[in-house]
């Protein structure tokens, strides 16, 4: 098992520079055909100048299945599910000097039947590997979500490991299922001269497999400057660790594979379970449910929200509402706060969820605070417009100035409570973003949110809608009184702990 998952790991490994057969070239159209089982594969070369590169499955002169990208492959031709068929995985690679790889499995039944496709980001392959010592092998990718995150750069970054296991007659994502290989992976990131990505999948792995708790915990044993990375960013890694490992648990549940979703786990219904919440695009639209595994398998909820799909100028789908950030309550249970894009300004709105329904949480701490980034929010959405590289009417800039006034109108009671003397200016504000958040006192009486947030103003060198902003620690004190709850004071206090000191 040591060497199986030895050889496994290495297939994970960033590549700091594009492999071989991914290199660019010019070339005339190459056509090579194989055999794998009872079809003929077949692999057309352009190089990369139009057409496409295409690798088919091929029978009786009839195309059955096809890949198209930059660049295509056959990464391997065998029985992986144990049924005596063999199955074919097939490669794209869109070209880069990273970026990007997808991975397709069929299986050479007749006609082929497609088991997965998997977006591989930077890593050339799956490896087959039998991780469960039963049954079909599964394969093994990489997840590359933190690739250039939190100050790293790309050579620093390493993947988190992904597993797909063999459920229900397809290849599904299954990776909190394997601790053992989450926590060997790991460990094969500690060297003798540590590096980011080693310890940040070190932590990670803590925080899926441990907890919160226990990987912190852990990060406060590290040397400097690791330590202070993580208790800078630590908050952020987990709330962006929400979803692992439960991104296929709508397919489980009998959503189409391939469907645009977006969700966060958490203890929604009771304390202690696993849960996600996610929006899912359908044929008639998007729908938020909550998904919880039941009996070795995953069930789909009731519709708990109807949300509304727009699409971009590819077709690709944006939802205009979706999950955010799940909030720990005092009990145990977790909120969730919903972003709300359909009026036009960002909007984020507490929710106490259950498998029949949705709450709206409003004279509650959660709220108060939800409300106070939803206007600094919105406020910054409207001031950053301002610099859109666009060509405006007079009618379209009064529009502008009409949405940011009535966005500073809201936001300008938020800043009564503001505590110590503090330069706020609104009308400036071109950046207000929001990472995590935790309620660290959450009584009857007496709450706190502390949110790690990012926070810019323009000035007279501002000429683009995107305005750099530095990492704060936003804290909200609220008490509840007569009227009920109401925010006593909050504060901005500048987070350390960057990898290079800026």
């Amino acid at each position: 098992m040591n060497r199986v998952i030895l050889k496994a790991l290495t297939l994970l490994l960033p590549a700091l520079l594009p492999p071989a057969h991914a290199q660019a070239r010019l070339a005339p159209v190459k056509t090579t055909l194989g055999a794998c089982g009872a079809y003929t594969v077949r692999t057309q070369e352009n190089g990369f100048e139009d057409p496409l590169d295409r690798v088919s499955l091929v029978r009786g002169g009839v195309t059955y299945a096809a890949v198209e990208d930059t660049m295509v492959s056959v990464d391997f031709c065998r029985d992986v599910t144990g049924d005596g068929v063999p199955e074919v995985l097939l490669a794209g690679f869109s070209g880069g000097a990273h970026c990007c790889f997808t991975h397709t499995l069929y299986s050479l039944s007749r006609p082929p039947r497609k088991l997965l496709t998997a977006f591989s980001a930077h890593s050339e392959t799956l490896g087959a590997v039998q991780l469960d010592g039963k049954g079909p092998l599964e394969l093994v990718g990489a997840d590359w979500r933190f690739a250039y995150g939190y100050g790293m750069s790309f050579a620093e970054s390493a993947p988190l490991p992904v597993v797909y296991s063999f459920l229900n007659g397809a290849y599904v994502e299954n990776t909190r299922a394997f601790p053992a290989f989450m926590g060997a992976y790991a460990r094969d990131m500690t060297t003798a001269e540590p590096f980011s990505g080693g310890v940040l999948v070190n932590y990670a792995t803590r925080v899926v497999t441990q907890g919160a708790a226990a990987a912190d915990t852990w990060a406060q044993g590290l040397a400097q400057p690791y330590r202070a990375w993580l208790a800078n960013y630590g908050p952020d890694v987990q709330r962006d660790l929400s979803d692992f490992g439960l991104w296929d648990w709508p397919t489980r549940a009998g959503a189409a594979p391939g469907a645009a979703r977006r969700g966060i786990g958490g203890s929604f219904s009771a304390p202690g379970t696993r849960e996600y919440l996610a929006v899912v695009v359908g044929p008639g639209g998007a729908q938020l449910r909550l998904y919880r595994p039941q009996g070795g398998q995953v069930v789909a909820g009731r519709a708990l929200l109807s949300v509304p799909v727009t699409r971009d100028g590819s077709g690709t789908a944006e939802l205009r509402v979706s999950p955010d950030v799940a909030v720990r309550r005092a009990g145990g249970r977790d909120d969730a706060l919903i972003r709300d894009e359909r009026s036009g300004s960002v909007r984020f709105v507490p929710y106490r969820v259950s498998a029949a329904g949705l709450t709206e949480l409003k004279d509650d701490p959660l709220a108060l605070t939800a409300r106070l980034v939803s206007d600094l929010s919105a406020v910054a959405q409207h001031v950053a417009s301002q610099y859109r590289n666009v060509n405006r009417t007079d009618a379209q800039r009064a529009e502008v100035q009409r949405r940011l006034d009535a966005a500073v109108t809201r936001a300008e009671p938020w800043l009564v409570p503001l505590e110590a003397e503090l330069d706020f200016p609104l009308r400036e504000l071109g950046n207000f973003t929001f990472s995590s958040v935790r309620l660290t006192r959450d009584t009857a009486t007496q709450a706190q949110a502390v949110l790690t947030t990012t926070v810019g103003f323009t000035d007279a060198k501002t000429d683009s809608e995107y305005v750099s902003g530095e990492r704060f620690t936003l804290t909200v004190n609220l008490a509840r009184r007569a009227g009920g709850w109401q925010v006593t004071d909050w504060t901005l206090a500048p987070r350390t702990g960057e990898l290079y000191g800026h």
